[in-house]
Protein backbone atom coordinates (compact mmCIF):
# COMPACT_ATOMS: atom_id res chain seq x y z
CA UNK A 1 0.00 0.00 0.00
CA UNK A 2 2.85 2.15 0.70
CA UNK A 3 4.47 1.78 -2.19
CA UNK A 4 1.01 2.34 -4.49
CA UNK A 5 1.43 5.68 -2.67
CA UNK A 6 4.68 6.56 -3.21
CA UNK A 7 4.56 5.47 -6.89
CA UNK A 8 1.28 8.27 -7.35
CA UNK A 9 3.13 10.73 -5.74
CA UNK A 10 6.02 10.65 -8.01
CA UNK A 11 3.65 10.31 -11.09
CA UNK A 12 2.11 13.55 -10.05
CA UNK A 13 5.04 15.61 -9.08
CA UNK A 14 6.72 14.42 -12.49
CA UNK A 15 3.13 16.24 -14.36
CA UNK A 16 3.08 19.48 -12.18
CA UNK A 17 6.40 19.40 -12.94
CA UNK A 18 6.64 18.81 -16.73
CA UNK A 19 3.20 20.11 -17.61
CA UNK A 20 3.43 23.46 -15.21
CA UNK A 21 6.56 24.50 -13.95
CA UNK A 22 8.92 23.81 -17.04
CA UNK A 23 6.89 25.57 -19.35
CA UNK A 24 6.68 29.09 -17.23
CA UNK A 25 10.26 28.59 -16.55
CA UNK A 26 11.01 28.56 -20.26
CA UNK A 27 8.00 31.00 -21.77
CA UNK A 28 9.05 34.93 -21.57
CA UNK A 29 6.29 37.36 -18.83
CA UNK A 30 6.26 39.83 -21.85
CA UNK A 31 4.29 39.62 -24.87
CA UNK A 32 6.64 38.90 -28.11
CA UNK A 33 7.67 41.68 -30.67
CA UNK A 34 5.38 41.16 -33.71
CA UNK A 35 6.66 41.85 -37.34
CA UNK A 36 6.52 45.12 -37.64
CA UNK A 37 8.01 47.87 -35.82
CA UNK A 38 7.28 47.94 -31.66
CA UNK A 39 5.61 51.30 -30.87
CA UNK A 40 4.78 52.16 -27.32
CA UNK A 41 2.80 55.62 -26.74
CA UNK A 42 2.99 57.47 -23.71
CA UNK A 43 -1.43 57.66 -23.21
CA UNK A 44 -1.07 59.13 -19.65
CA UNK A 45 -1.09 62.72 -19.57
CA UNK A 46 0.44 64.60 -16.70
CA UNK A 47 -2.06 66.02 -14.88
CA UNK A 48 1.02 68.51 -12.91
CA UNK A 49 4.39 68.93 -13.32
CA UNK A 50 5.68 65.20 -11.02
CA UNK A 51 4.20 62.57 -12.58
CA UNK A 52 1.78 60.30 -10.53
CA UNK A 53 2.25 56.55 -9.47
CA UNK A 54 0.47 55.76 -12.63
CA UNK A 55 2.29 56.76 -14.86
CA UNK A 56 5.63 56.09 -13.29
CA UNK A 57 4.59 52.41 -13.41
CA UNK A 58 3.71 52.85 -16.74
CA UNK A 59 6.97 54.52 -17.57
CA UNK A 60 9.09 51.45 -15.79
CA UNK A 61 7.11 49.40 -17.42
CA UNK A 62 7.58 50.20 -21.18
CA UNK A 63 11.51 50.66 -20.40
CA UNK A 64 11.84 47.12 -18.83
CA UNK A 65 9.69 45.66 -22.26
CA UNK A 66 12.40 48.04 -24.51
CA UNK A 67 15.55 46.44 -22.86
CA UNK A 68 14.28 42.79 -23.14
CA UNK A 69 13.34 43.15 -26.32
CA UNK A 70 15.57 41.25 -29.28
CA UNK A 71 17.88 43.53 -31.08
CA UNK A 72 17.36 42.33 -34.51
CA UNK A 73 13.42 42.37 -34.43
CA UNK A 74 13.59 46.04 -32.98
CA UNK A 75 13.93 48.79 -35.94
CA UNK A 76 12.98 52.04 -33.99
CA UNK A 77 11.66 52.93 -30.80
CA UNK A 78 9.53 56.33 -31.06
CA UNK A 79 7.55 57.61 -27.68
CA UNK A 80 5.60 60.36 -28.11
CA UNK A 81 5.10 63.53 -25.50
CA UNK A 82 2.18 63.73 -23.96
CA UNK A 83 -0.69 65.44 -25.60
CA UNK A 84 -0.60 69.51 -24.60
CA UNK A 85 -3.62 69.94 -22.39
CA UNK A 86 -7.08 71.34 -24.00
CA UNK A 87 -8.10 75.24 -23.32
CA UNK A 88 -10.23 75.53 -20.54
CA UNK A 89 -13.19 77.40 -21.92
CA UNK A 90 -14.11 80.22 -19.00
CA UNK A 91 -17.80 81.39 -18.59
CA UNK A 92 -19.09 84.08 -16.64
CA UNK A 93 -19.03 83.85 -12.67
CA UNK A 94 -23.17 83.35 -12.89
CA UNK A 95 -23.37 80.76 -15.30
CA UNK A 96 -20.34 79.10 -13.61
CA UNK A 97 -21.94 79.28 -10.18
CA UNK A 98 -25.43 77.97 -12.06
CA UNK A 99 -23.49 74.89 -13.46
CA UNK A 100 -21.96 74.18 -10.18
CA UNK A 101 -25.40 74.60 -7.76
CA UNK A 102 -26.95 72.14 -10.62
CA UNK A 103 -24.06 69.81 -10.06
CA UNK A 104 -24.68 69.38 -5.97
CA UNK A 105 -28.27 68.16 -7.29
CA UNK A 106 -29.99 70.48 -5.17
CA UNK A 107 -33.38 71.47 -7.63
CA UNK A 108 -33.29 75.47 -7.64
CA UNK A 109 -37.89 75.41 -7.41
CA UNK A 110 -37.22 74.84 -3.72
CA UNK A 111 -38.42 77.36 -1.59
CA UNK A 112 -36.00 79.82 -0.53
CA UNK A 113 -36.08 78.86 3.63
CA UNK A 114 -35.09 75.04 2.20
CA UNK A 115 -32.18 76.10 0.26
CA UNK A 116 -28.85 76.21 1.65
CA UNK A 117 -27.85 79.85 3.09
CA UNK A 118 -24.42 81.45 3.19
CA UNK A 119 -21.91 81.69 0.78
CA UNK A 120 -20.96 79.13 -1.60
CA UNK A 121 -17.67 78.11 -2.76
CA UNK A 122 -15.25 74.90 -4.43
CA UNK A 123 -12.53 74.06 -3.51
CA UNK A 124 -11.32 72.78 -6.15
CA UNK A 125 -12.18 73.01 -9.49
CA UNK A 126 -12.44 69.12 -10.03
CA UNK A 127 -14.51 68.73 -7.12
CA UNK A 128 -18.66 69.12 -8.01
CA UNK A 129 -19.24 69.06 -4.61
CA UNK A 130 -19.74 72.62 -2.73
CA UNK A 131 -18.77 73.81 0.45
CA UNK A 132 -21.73 75.29 2.23
CA UNK A 133 -20.03 78.40 4.58
CA UNK A 134 -22.74 79.56 6.61
CA UNK A 135 -23.88 82.70 7.11
CA UNK A 136 -25.15 85.01 10.26
CA UNK A 137 -28.13 83.89 11.82
CA UNK A 138 -30.47 86.47 10.96
CA UNK A 139 -32.16 88.53 14.11
CA UNK A 140 -35.26 86.33 15.15
CA UNK A 141 -39.14 88.33 14.53
CA UNK A 142 -41.15 89.23 17.45
CA UNK A 143 -44.53 88.84 16.69
CA UNK A 144 -46.98 91.63 17.63
CA UNK A 145 -49.84 91.11 19.66
CA UNK A 146 -53.02 92.50 18.11
CA UNK A 147 -53.60 94.18 22.02
CA UNK A 148 -50.09 96.04 20.96
CA UNK A 149 -51.21 97.45 17.93
CA UNK A 150 -54.07 99.35 19.58
CA UNK A 151 -52.71 101.10 21.51
CA UNK A 152 -52.17 104.59 20.63
CA UNK A 153 -48.99 105.92 21.18
CA UNK A 154 -48.36 108.57 23.59
CA UNK A 155 -49.49 112.69 22.42
CA UNK A 156 -46.74 114.73 21.98
CA UNK A 157 -47.02 117.95 23.13
CA UNK A 158 -46.33 120.63 21.34
CA UNK A 159 -44.79 124.32 23.03
CA UNK A 160 -46.47 127.31 21.69
CA UNK A 161 -43.71 129.26 20.34
CA UNK A 162 -43.12 131.76 22.75
CA UNK A 163 -43.73 135.58 22.45
CA UNK A 164 -41.13 137.53 21.16
CA UNK A 165 -40.62 140.45 23.44
CA UNK A 166 -42.29 143.92 21.85
CA UNK A 167 -39.64 146.19 20.07
CA UNK A 168 -38.82 148.94 22.45
CA UNK A 169 -39.64 152.42 20.26
CA UNK A 170 -36.18 153.73 22.52
CA UNK A 171 -33.79 150.78 21.45
CA UNK A 172 -32.86 153.20 18.29
CA UNK A 173 -32.66 156.33 20.43
CA UNK A 174 -30.02 154.47 22.54
CA UNK A 175 -27.95 152.41 20.58
CA UNK A 176 -27.37 156.08 18.47
CA UNK A 177 -26.47 158.14 21.99
CA UNK A 178 -24.20 155.11 22.89
CA UNK A 179 -22.40 154.88 19.35
CA UNK A 180 -21.98 159.14 20.07
CA UNK A 181 -20.69 158.41 23.37
CA UNK A 182 -17.82 155.75 22.42
CA UNK A 183 -16.97 158.58 19.47
CA UNK A 184 -14.26 159.55 21.92
CA UNK A 185 -14.17 156.68 24.32
CA UNK A 186 -10.99 158.85 26.03
CA UNK A 187 -12.70 161.43 28.50
CA UNK A 188 -10.52 164.20 29.64
CA UNK A 189 -10.60 167.94 29.67
CA UNK A 190 -8.84 170.75 31.50
CA UNK A 191 -8.91 169.34 34.41
CA UNK A 192 -7.75 165.95 33.34
CA UNK A 193 -8.05 162.63 32.05
CA UNK A 194 -11.58 160.74 33.97
CA UNK A 195 -12.20 157.86 31.67
CA UNK A 196 -12.60 155.62 34.39
CA UNK A 197 -14.96 157.31 36.58
CA UNK A 198 -17.99 156.18 34.38
CA UNK A 199 -16.60 152.66 34.54
CA UNK A 200 -16.20 153.08 38.64
CA UNK A 201 -19.88 154.27 38.94
CA UNK A 202 -21.22 151.45 36.64
CA UNK A 203 -19.36 149.29 38.39
CA UNK A 204 -21.03 150.35 41.84
CA UNK A 205 -24.52 150.14 40.53
CA UNK A 206 -24.00 146.85 38.83
CA UNK A 207 -24.98 148.15 35.57
CA UNK A 208 -23.17 147.66 31.97
CA UNK A 209 -21.63 151.06 30.89
CA UNK A 210 -24.60 151.54 28.48
CA UNK A 211 -27.04 151.06 30.60
CA UNK A 212 -25.31 153.73 33.58
CA UNK A 213 -24.65 156.45 31.08
CA UNK A 214 -27.38 156.09 28.39
CA UNK A 215 -30.48 154.85 30.02
CA UNK A 216 -29.62 157.30 33.46
CA UNK A 217 -31.07 159.99 31.54
CA UNK A 218 -34.51 160.94 31.20
CA UNK A 219 -36.38 159.11 28.36
CA UNK A 220 -37.86 162.60 26.55
CA UNK A 221 -34.64 164.05 27.38
CA UNK A 222 -32.83 161.39 25.12
CA UNK A 223 -35.22 161.80 22.43
CA UNK A 224 -34.34 165.28 22.03
CA UNK A 225 -30.44 164.61 22.04
CA UNK A 226 -31.34 162.08 19.27
CA UNK A 227 -32.74 164.49 16.71
CA UNK A 228 -30.56 167.28 17.88
CA UNK A 229 -27.68 164.94 17.33
CA UNK A 230 -28.70 163.86 13.81
CA UNK A 231 -29.39 167.31 13.24
CA UNK A 232 -25.38 167.58 13.95
CA UNK A 233 -24.45 164.68 11.60
CA UNK A 234 -26.19 165.68 8.75
CA UNK A 235 -24.26 169.42 9.44
CA UNK A 236 -20.87 167.72 9.24
CA UNK A 237 -20.45 168.12 13.47
CA UNK A 238 -18.82 164.92 14.91
CA UNK A 239 -20.10 165.39 18.51
CA UNK A 240 -19.53 163.37 21.41
CA UNK A 241 -20.24 163.31 25.12
CA UNK A 242 -18.04 163.92 27.70
CA UNK A 243 -20.30 163.23 30.70
CA UNK A 244 -23.87 161.71 29.76
CA UNK A 245 -26.27 160.24 33.75
CA UNK A 246 -23.66 161.19 36.95
CA UNK A 247 -25.15 159.81 40.01
CA UNK A 248 -24.68 161.33 43.75
CA UNK A 249 -21.15 158.84 43.92
CA UNK A 250 -20.13 160.12 40.27
CA UNK A 251 -20.97 163.80 40.59
CA UNK A 252 -18.61 163.33 43.69
CA UNK A 253 -15.94 162.18 41.68
CA UNK A 254 -16.02 165.18 39.36
CA UNK A 255 -13.66 167.89 39.11
CA UNK A 256 -13.74 171.29 38.08
CA UNK A 257 -17.15 173.70 38.34
CA UNK A 258 -19.76 171.77 39.28
CA UNK A 259 -22.65 171.52 41.74
CA UNK A 260 -23.36 169.84 44.85
CA UNK A 261 -23.66 165.65 45.19
CA UNK A 262 -27.08 165.36 44.65
CA UNK A 263 -28.10 169.09 43.67
CA UNK A 264 -27.09 168.39 39.81
CA UNK A 265 -29.17 167.81 36.71
CA UNK A 266 -27.12 165.18 35.94
CA UNK A 267 -28.93 162.57 38.25
CA UNK A 268 -28.70 164.08 41.16
CA UNK A 269 -31.20 162.39 43.68
CA UNK A 270 -32.79 165.64 45.22
CA UNK A 271 -32.24 167.91 41.65
CA UNK A 272 -34.30 165.20 39.54
CA UNK A 273 -34.79 161.90 41.64
CA UNK A 274 -31.48 159.63 40.45
CA UNK A 275 -30.86 157.20 37.95
CA UNK A 276 -34.18 157.04 35.04
CA UNK A 277 -34.02 161.29 35.07
CA UNK A 278 -30.87 162.78 34.45
CA UNK A 279 -31.50 166.10 31.80
CA UNK A 280 -28.20 167.34 31.30
CA UNK A 281 -24.58 166.48 29.67
CA UNK A 282 -21.29 168.06 28.53
CA UNK A 283 -20.48 167.75 25.34
CA UNK A 284 -17.91 168.42 22.95
CA UNK A 285 -16.19 168.27 19.00
CA UNK A 286 -14.78 164.56 18.32
CA UNK A 287 -12.80 167.18 15.73
CA UNK A 288 -11.10 169.17 18.21
CA UNK A 289 -12.60 172.32 17.79
CA UNK A 290 -15.55 172.17 20.59
CA UNK A 291 -16.75 175.85 19.54
CA UNK A 292 -18.41 174.66 16.72
CA UNK A 293 -20.99 172.30 18.59
CA UNK A 294 -21.36 174.97 21.38
CA UNK A 295 -22.38 177.65 19.05
CA UNK A 296 -24.80 174.93 16.96
CA UNK A 297 -26.78 174.24 20.05
CA UNK A 298 -26.58 177.93 20.31
CA UNK A 299 -28.44 178.98 17.29
CA UNK A 300 -30.24 175.26 17.33
CA UNK A 301 -31.00 174.21 20.01
CA UNK A 302 -34.00 175.85 20.73
CA UNK A 303 -36.06 173.78 18.27
CA UNK A 304 -35.58 170.56 20.32
CA UNK A 305 -35.82 171.97 23.99
CA UNK A 306 -32.08 172.24 24.29
CA UNK A 307 -30.02 175.02 26.13
CA UNK A 308 -26.43 176.13 27.35
CA UNK A 309 -27.76 177.61 30.54
CA UNK A 310 -23.45 178.73 31.56
CA UNK A 311 -22.05 179.57 28.29
CA UNK A 312 -18.72 181.53 30.48
CA UNK A 313 -18.47 179.07 33.26
CA UNK A 314 -19.55 175.65 32.25
CA UNK A 315 -20.11 175.96 28.28
CA UNK A 316 -20.04 172.37 27.96
CA UNK A 317 -23.02 171.75 29.72
CA UNK A 318 -26.41 171.56 27.96
CA UNK A 319 -29.54 170.65 29.25
CA UNK A 320 -33.66 170.77 28.48
CA UNK A 321 -35.14 173.90 28.73
CA UNK A 322 -38.85 175.04 28.54
CA UNK A 323 -41.33 173.11 28.01
CA UNK A 324 -39.08 170.00 26.70
CA UNK A 325 -41.63 167.06 27.33
CA UNK A 326 -44.10 168.32 25.13
CA UNK A 327 -40.93 168.94 22.49
CA UNK A 328 -40.22 165.68 22.94
CA UNK A 329 -43.34 164.01 22.54
CA UNK A 330 -43.53 165.98 19.34
CA UNK A 331 -40.18 164.58 18.08
CA UNK A 332 -41.00 161.02 19.26
CA UNK A 333 -44.42 161.39 17.21
CA UNK A 334 -42.69 161.98 14.00
CA UNK A 335 -39.98 159.58 14.69
CA UNK A 336 -42.52 156.34 15.10
CA UNK A 337 -45.00 157.69 12.36
CA UNK A 338 -42.19 157.84 9.98
CA UNK A 339 -40.77 154.08 11.15
CA UNK A 340 -44.24 153.41 10.61
CA UNK A 341 -44.97 154.40 7.34
CA UNK A 342 -41.67 152.87 5.55
CA UNK A 343 -42.45 149.76 7.42
CA UNK A 344 -45.14 147.58 4.95
CA UNK A 345 -48.81 148.08 6.28
CA UNK A 346 -51.03 145.33 6.68
CA UNK A 347 -54.84 144.99 5.32
CA UNK A 348 -57.16 146.22 7.95
CA UNK A 349 -59.80 144.00 9.23
CA UNK A 350 -63.61 145.22 9.71
CA UNK A 351 -62.62 144.74 13.34
CA UNK A 352 -59.82 146.90 13.32
CA UNK A 353 -61.95 149.31 11.78
CA UNK A 354 -65.26 149.09 13.76
CA UNK A 355 -62.12 149.27 17.20
CA UNK A 356 -61.79 153.41 15.51
CA UNK A 357 -65.05 154.28 15.17
CA UNK A 358 -66.40 156.79 18.01
CA UNK A 359 -68.92 155.27 20.44
CA UNK A 360 -72.11 157.08 21.25
CA UNK A 361 -73.00 157.91 24.55
CA UNK A 362 -75.62 155.53 26.04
Amino acid sequence: MTRVVMMTTAALSGVVLFGVALPLAVSSPYPTAGQGNWIIQATIAPTSAQPSATQQVAQAFAETAIEKADAPTRSLVVVTPPPKPAPVKTRPAREEFAARWKATGIPASEPADEQPTGTVRFALAAESTPIVEPSRARAPQVDVPAEAARVKPPERKVEAPKPKPPVNPMDAVDDYLWHVYMRAPVKKDSSGDFTWKDPAAAKRMHLSLKDYVIRGMDADFREQLYHAGRAMDAAGLRWSMLSAFRDDYRQALAAGFKARPGNSLHGGSRAVGGYGNGRAIDINNVDGDDEHVWRWIDAHGARYGLRRPMPGYDPAHIQAGGDWHRVAATLRESRTHTAAAAAPRKPETQASVRSRRPRTAM
